[in-house]
């Protein structure tokens, strides 16, 4: 499974071969977490209703790898409880400041003290982690009827400037270095999709959850130039090209769009997958 979509490298994917220090890179994202509040994309609100249910109000919440609190955020609003924790201390404390409780810790090692919780979700960022034993780990922190929640924006720019922008990577990057920093910047509409496998697989072998549902939700963000050069600053193949590369990339994105009018419409599914607290028999 190898996607870069827009979380990212995959644990599970190419990426993470040997030598690849996937903890390594995902500390590139804790000097970017003003500029990834600011750009990345939140999830649509019906998504939000599908996680929390139709009595949010004091549901406690666990949300795992959360970033600066982008989804942390849309939980709270609708009156749960959200407790945050993450890998990045820069990221944690951007979330804290925009008063969403965070520890800072990897979830493979974060101690919960004794907590449980009605939902334990993730955006974004699950596959960061290793599915099997966090799946594992997930389970042990659900109340009973809890739900663990995990979903992926995914978007894809307009097919003509998407091939566009194709052509400004190559220019810009060396052959080798194209993937996996081309893939989110230019995703044709028949790109726009995850294989999702190794997830539901994970999770189907945990022996305390049920069977896995999948649902997706469409939704739409325009962008300017100058917002998806940003945004794309907020992603760590791009965060993390040689100084050289950087500007070349960043200028030719920027200039591609300008010649398609200057923004665009980005096209989104949000996917989302749940699995409940199996009931004891």
């Amino acid at each position: 499974m190898t996607s870069t979509g827009s979380g990212d490298a995959h644990a599970w994917s190419d990426e993470a071969a040997p030598g690849f220090d996937l903890r390594a890179r995902a500390r590139l994202f804790d000097g970017e977490g003003e500029r990834y509040d600011r750009t990345r994309p939140g999830y649509p609100a019906a998504l939000v209703d599908a996680v929390l249910g139709p009595v949010p109000e004091g549901l406690s919440v666990l949300d795992v790898a959360c970033g600066t609190g982008i989804a942390s955020r849309l939980m709270a609003a609708r009156g749960a409880r959200v407790l945050g924790v993450d890998l990045n201390p820069g990221m944690a404390d951007v979330a804290a400041r925009s008063g969403i409780p965070t520890e800072v810790g990897a979830f493979d090692t974060w101690d919960p003290a004794g907590r449980t919780f009605d939902r334990v979700t993730c955006a974004q960022a699950w596959h960061w982690l290793e599915p099997g034993p966090s799946a594992d780990k997930a389970a042990t922190l659900l109340r009973p009827g809890g739900r663990l929640c995990l979903w992926w924006n995914i978007g894809h720019h307009p097919d003509d400037l998407a091939d566009a922008l194709a052509d400004a990577y190559a220019e810009a990057l060396p052959p080798r270095s194209r993937v996996p920093t081309i893939g989110y910047g230019a995703y044709r509409s028949d790109r726009s999709t995850l294989d999702y496998t190794v997830v539901l697989d994970a999770l189907a072998a945990c022996d305390a959850l049920t069977t896995p549902h999948l649902e997706s939700f469409p939704w739409t963000r325009r962008y300017t130039s100058a917002e998806w050069v940003d945004e794309l600053l907020s992603h760590s193949d791009h965060t993390g090209l040689p100084p050289d590369q950087h500007q070349a990339v960043l200028d030719a994105v920027g200039r591609t769009i300008d010649e398609f009018g200057g923004a665009f419409e980005m096209q989104f599914v949000a996917t989302l997958i749940t699995a409940a607290l199996a009931t004891a028999t």
